[in-house]
């Protein structure tokens, strides 16, 4: 299947905003999901989306199928570290519709990821990927992102 990406239009906005929401929720822990009003938590995820989305260093790519049809988006931006001080490009999402998974428009879409950061003049690029996604950190090892630090947390009763 042959696969073009292309800037996300205004009005694909909604789609996208819908499935950014769905995956950050699937990327939250059990233990903190059931502490958490999944409604209000949408609203606030809305917010976050709105922000991010409204900068002028994001950039939002729709991969689509010879019929024009979607099959997946990357969501890119800017991002610093608060240990360096130093910006770099960052995925704040990658999504590829699960009928169409295993087919390499993964790959692809993190290819357009290091071509924005390279266009932009970051010398790396980042993401946070939930550590249960076992698929997915397959997907970004083969295309050598590296584990920098672990994020652990304790349920407190």
């Amino acid at each position: 299947m042959r696969v073009a990406l292309r800037e996300a239009k205004k009005t694909e906005m909604p789609l996208v905003e819908r499935l950014t929401v769905e995956t950050g929720w699937k990327s939250i822990s059990e233990a903190q999901r059931t502490m958490l009003n999944r409604e209000e938590w949408s609203k606030h995820m809305v917010k976050v989306f709105e922000k991010l989305s409204g900068r002028e260093n994001s950039e939002i790519w729709i991969a689509e199928d010879e019929q024009h049809g979607f099959v997946g988006y990357l969501f890119v931006g800017e991002s610093g570290d608060m240990m360096t001080g130093l910006s770099f490009g960052f995925i704040y999402d990658i999504f590829v519709e699960e009928k169409f998974r295993g087919m390499g428009i993964g790959r692809l879409l993190l290819e357009k990821a290091e071509e924005y950061c390279r266009r932009k003049g970051y010398s790396r690029i980042a993401l946070m990927v939930s550590a249960a996604n076992e698929s997915a950190i397959r997907l970004y090892t083969r295309a050598g992102f590296k584990p920098e630090q672990m994020y652990m947390a304790k349920e407190l009763k």
